[in-house]
């Protein structure tokens, strides 16, 4: 089993010592650094290599997402996952906009944390399912992107469906017995759906569901 190495950024002192005590149960999950605010989470980066960076965003010196938007900027391949209290959704939306690999509240429980963290050491995305019906806010409807909106345009009937059940919160199998198709033709609709909205996993589909005003079949 590989380890993931993760590196916990939060000027909490408590908060890191909690969390730590959770993941050091779990043979596969190792903190190999933290640090308090985000400009010691760059140099930290470059040097411990962490695979996940587990980020709060109200931070001093740099915040989270600025922190975020550094990392990337710097070509750092550790993932993220933003850890915060706040589950505003503009920051929802922002830092998955940025390249956050994962959103959770610090009001997770520690079985989703784990889950979180390995989806993601997995390659895949992990958006808490309760912020799904803060991603359901009121659109600023003046502020659409009408070349974004029209990519909506693109999509089949079905892909629509499909994309509407996925923001949703349904999985691919539950999608598919909603439908009446194959769980591997859901799988192939969703993947035209990426390629014609233009984005890259499951997260970033929801964010542009919930801000493109599309999960409302």
């Amino acid at each position: 089993m590989s380890t993931i190495n993760i590196m916990i950024v939060d000027d909490h002192t408590l908060f890191r010592e909690g969390v730590k005590e959770i993941v050091k149960n779990f043979k596969d999950i190792k903190v190999v650094a933290e640090v308090e605010n985000g400009l010691d989470a760059i140099d930290a980066s470059i040097i411990h290599k962490p695979d996940i960076l587990l980020l709060d965003i109200v931070m001093p010196k740099m915040d989270g997402l600025q922190t975020l938007r550094k990392i990337k900027d710097l070509g750092i391949e550790s993932k993220v996952i933003i850890l915060s209290s706040y589950s505003n959704r503009n920051y929802i939306i922002d830092a998955i906009k940025i390249g956050a690999n994962g959103y959770l509240t610090k009001d997770c429980s520690s079985v989703e944390l784990v889950k979180s963290i390995r989806s993601v050491y997995a390659g895949e995305s992990y958006l808490q399912p309760s912020l799904i019906e803060i991603l359901r806010g009121e659109m600023d409807i003046d502020n659409l992107d009408e070349e974004e909106m029209s990519k909506i345009d693109l999509l089949s009937r079905r892909e629509y469906e499909v994309f509407c059940l996925m923001a949703k919160g349904y999985s691919n199998r539950e999608i598919g017995k909603l439908l009446f198709i194959s769980e591997k033709t859901v799988k192939n609709h969703i993947t035209n759906v990426y390629k014609k909205i233009g984005v890259e996993d499951r997260v970033q589909g929801v964010i542009f569901a919930y801000t493109h005003g599309v999960a409302e079949l």
